[in-house]
C-alpha cells in the first residue's frame, strides 16, 4: 500500500522524481512501515508507471538510508533502531545552530526578519500541534540552508532531512515544558532578527539541551515509536 495510489501523471517534474516523492510520503507517514519489504513491480503497477522510475526512486532512497537493497534477495524499508530518534533530534538541533551561525551574517535585514517570523511560527505551534511545529521547523531550516551561501551545507540538509523526518515521525517532540520551549523559540526569533549569530547558535543548543551539563534529547523521544512496535 501507498499513501497515494493515484496513477502518476505526466508533470513538469521527471517521472522518477514524482515516484520518489510518493514513496517518501508513504515512508514518512508509516504506510510503508520500517522493515516492510517492497517490490518494484508491485509499486510500478500501483502507480501506473514502468519499473525504471520506481527503481531509480528506490536507489535514491537507499542512498538516503531509508531503503535497504540486497541483490537477488529483498528490498525493504530500513528499520528505526531505538537510538535513532534521539540521534535525529540531536542532529537537527546542532544543524540549525550551525546553520544560523553560518547564515545570519550573510542575510539582509529583510531576510532575517522573515527567518524570525518563521521561528515564531514554530513557537505558536509547539504546545498544540507537534506536526505543524515540525513542519514550521523544517521550513525555517530550509530557508536558512537556501540563504547560507554554502552549497555543501545546503546539500547536506537536503539529503538528510527526509531521514530525520521519518525517524521523528514528522513531529517536534517536547524537549522541555511547552511554555519554556515556546519562550525559548521567541527569544531565538529575537536573536535572528538582530542578526546575533553567536547567541542564536547558543540558544538553539539550549533549546535542545545540548549545552555543557545539559541532559540532551533522549528523554523527549523515548516512547516515540512504541505504538509501532
Amino acid at each position: 500500500m501507498l499513501s497515494d495510489e493515484k496513477p502518476v501523471m505526466a508533470e513538469t517534474k521527471r517521472l522518477a522524481d514524482v515516484v520518489y516523492e510518493r514513496l517518501c510520503e508513504s515512508i514518512v507517514d508509516g504506510t510503508l512501515a520500517p522493515g516492510q519489504r517492497v517490490r518494484d513491480g508491485e509499486l510500478a503497477d500501483r502507480l501506473g508507471v514502468s519499473r525504471m522510475p520506481v527503481r531509480e526512486a528506490l536507489q535514491r532512497l537507499e542512498r538516503q538510508g531509508l531503503i535497504e537493497m540486497v541483490a537477488s534477495r529483498y528490498t525493504r524499508v530500513t528499520d528505526v533502531t531505538p537510538e535513532m530518534p534521539a540521534k535525529s533530534l540531536e542532529f537537527i538541533g546542532y544543524q540549525l545552530g550551525i546553520g544560523l551561525h553560518l547564515t545570519l551574517p550573510r542575510m539582509s535585514e529583510e531576510e532575517r526578519a522573515h527567518a524570525s517570523d518563521l521561528t515564531r511560527e514554530i513557537a505558536r505551534a509547539l504546545a498544540t500541534d507537534p506536526k505543524s511545529a515540525y513542519a514550521a521547523y523544517s521550513t525555517l531550516n530550509d530557508y536558512i540552508a537556501e540563504h547560507s551561501g554554502n552549497s555543501v551545507y545546503a546539500a547536506t540538509i537536503s539529503d538528510s532531512w527526509l531521514h530525520m523526518t521519518r525517524n521523528l515521525r514528522g513531529t517536534f517532540p517536547l524537549v522541555k515544558d511547552a511554555a519554556a520551549l515556546t519562550s525559548d523559540f521567541e527569544r531565538l526569533a529575537d536573536l535572528i532578527g538582530t542578526g546575533d549569530a553567536i547567541d542564536a547558535e547558543s540558544q538553539v543548543r539550549d533549546i535542545f539541551l545540548l549545552g555543557p551539563g545539559q541532559g540532551g534529547t533522549a528523554h523527549a523521544v523515548a516512547n516515540l515509536w512504541d505504538d509501532a512496535q
